[in-house]
């Protein structure tokens, strides 16, 4: 997923920046060396740790190659030229993914090489790779469907067709295909791709089939799962709809488990069913999404109003654009990384460890279960002690499902812990996902447009341009904001180009005369900006000034007067001009009251 935001938020230009023969060699080097720099820290790693979290570690590290193609040497405007990109733009995506897997594939080769050196791997590298692809795949094979699928449909020559695409509401729909798409398809995809095969005829079969009618749960069918050519340890369910679920199960674990050790296996894994973990973990991604897609927006346009980010920003204006398209898309994977793999990670270690604790329903204690996760761990190379961001060791595991056969009241504890921990991501997700509705997106829209205008009107007289309006909307920007000082200076700045201009006289005028701010509480100079502008142009909105101008000086009846003019000249806006009137005549009785 990150690597695929990656390559979309990768910038492209009118013309490549480096040469093609510039860029293969480039390449080739940084490839090269990568490489070496792999087989160098895996050999060493055998020092001073086990390599299997290293080679973790390295699989995230091989995104950094991903971004210096695309961001560096600017794979991508090479690209967009490929003939067929402007039918299938997907292509370019395609292609950036076919990049990773191959870096990840280079990887695998070396981590297989470093094994096969010390006599660690019996097994042939076209073996290694076989397996590690396979599990990747289904979900690759669903992308480029999506994909391909996104792309005719974007090629239908029909404008009222594209428009709708864009609705809120078709894309609600594409993402309901999407999702439908995955619990229909991906574990026949799955299936079909790891190899699996039914399950043997035989005492075990019959077991298993035993116990998901005594369970209630229904499957199309029950496999084996040839991992890593069987030698892996370990078991699966596939599949939310019933009509669509394999429940699958490797030759390794059929080999060393007892009959009740695989019903104690079988029993964790039809707990994920039974509790809908599946269907959880389909909701987290769809919350997500959710969650984005109304946030989106509304933090952009908070962003945006904010003077201090669009000034950080125009410190970025310089800078290469392939830098600041790489700072675009940053926030998107770390909150990707931030979601999946904590948040969500912390849901599924807990989910598994809630399957674990069906065993004391099936069996009525946990010791088959531990016994089958002991064996699990010897012959995985000794793995106990290894946690995973998606699973508690096996040490863990072991010690909880020992603790809470000692104290059984422990069982309900956690199930309410974490009946309350999805209660309060429900809960959390709902308010973020209702929160635009509740806050001032308007008024961050405004000043969001107000500082862009103005940033822009900033880099346009930065740069010489010297035209009166310039300074006007600048000064209008300033003084909405009651930013006095700033806006006289603009106004003035536009006076200095154009003199008679009746709008810039009003408006200085007009601050002169209504400021909160007592230092720009001028009413002498307002009346003769207000004079001078009146001079030029009577207009309503000059008048109204003029008056005010007059009320401030202590001139009630030429404000009256000069009122009732601005209402003769504009009666559009009568009901501001009589409010007006309203107030002179009220100061004027006052007076005489006095």
């Amino acid at each position: 997923m990150i690597a695929l935001i990656l390559v979309v938020g990768a910038p492209s230009g009118q013309e490549p920046t480096l040469s093609l023969g510039t860029v293969a060699l480039l390449w080739l080097i940084k490839t090269l060396g990568w490489t070496a720099l792999v087989v160098w820290l895996l050999n060493r790693s055998y020092t001073t740790k086990a390599p299997s979290p290293v080679l973790e570690r390295l699989q995230w590290a091989s995104l950094v190659l991903l971004i210096i193609d695309f961001y560096v040497l600017d794979i991508k405007t090479y690209l967009v030229f490929l003939p067929g990109i402007s039918f299938f733009p997907t292509l370019i995506e395609i292609i950036g993914i076919s990049l990773y897997v191959l870096y990840l594939i280079l990887l695998w080769t070396s981590y297989w090489w470093v094994l096969h050196r010390k006599g660690l791997s019996e097994s042939p590298l076209r073996e290694c790779l076989k397996f590690r692809l396979q599990l990747i795949l289904p979900f690759l094979v669903l992308y480029l469907i999506l994909a391909v699928f996104e792309d005719l449909l974007g090629a239908v020559p029909s404008n009222e067709f594209q428009e709708l695409l864009k609705k809120p509401f078709a894309e609600f729909i594409s993402f309901a295909l999407f999702l439908i798409l995955i619990l229909l398809f991906i574990p026949s995809i799955m299936r079909i791709m790891w190899g699996c095969v039914p399950f043997p005829r035989g005492p075990l079969r019959n077991l298993i089939e035993n116990f998901l009618k005594q369970t209630n749960v229904s499957c199309k069918e029950i496999l084996l799962w040839p991992l890593n050519g069987g030698k892996s340890c370990t078991a699966a369910v596939l599949g939310l709809v019933p009509g669509f679920r394999y429940i699958l199960f490797t030759p390794c674990l059929v080999k060393h488990l007892l009959p009740q050790e695989i019903e104690a296996v079988l029993s964790h894994e039809v707990a994920h069913v039974r509790h809908r973990h599946l269907l959880w973990y389909v909701f987290f991604l769809g919350t997500f999404t959710v969650i984005l897609y109304r946030l989106f927006d509304p933090i952009g346009t908070w962003l945006i109003s904010r003077r201090l980010f669009l000034e950080i920003l125009t410190q970025f204006h310089y800078w290469p654009k392939a830098f600041i398209s790489l700072l675009a898309v940053l926030p998107i994977g770390i909150l990707l990384i931030l979601y999946f793999r904590f948040l969500m990670g912390y849901f599924m270690r807990n989910f598994e460890r809630q399957a674990d604790l069906s065993v004391f329903e099936t069996q009525g204690h946990p010791w088959n279960l531990i016994n089958a996760l002991e064996k699990v761990a010897l012959l995985a190379g000794n793995i106990r002690n290894q946690p995973n961001w998606h699973h508690f060791s096996i040490a863990k595991r072991v010690d909880f499902l020992d603790e809470v056969a000692k104290h059984p009241e422990l069982k309900d504890e956690y199930e309410k812990k974490l009946l309350l921990n999805k209660g309060l991501f429900i809960g959390v997700a709902s308010l973020l996902i209702i929160m635009p509705s509740l806050l001032p997106t308007q008024s961050w829209e405004d000043s969001a447009k107000s500082n862009l205008t103005q940033l822009y009107i900033e880099q346009l007289t930065s740069n010489g341009e010297q035209r009166p309006e310039l300074y006007i909307i600048m000064g209008q920007i300033f003084a909405q904001k009651k930013e006095y000082a700033k806006a006289v200076k603009a106004y003035k700045h536009a006076l200095d180009l154009a003199p008679d201009n009746p709008e810039i006289l009003n408006n200085i005028a007009w601050i002169y005369a209504t400021a909160d701010d007592p230092e720009f509480q001028k009413p002498k100079e307002a009346l003769i900006f207000a004079s001078m502008a009146a001079n030029l142009k009577p207009a309503g909105h000059i008048l109204d000034t003029l008056a005010e101008s007059f009320f401030i000086n202590g001139y009630v009846e030429k404000a009256i007067a000069t009122e009732e003019e601005a209402l003769k000249k504009n009666p559009s806006k009568t009901d501001y001009y009589q409010a007006q009137l309203q107030r002179f005549k009220k100061a004027r009785k006052s007076q005489l009251v006095k």
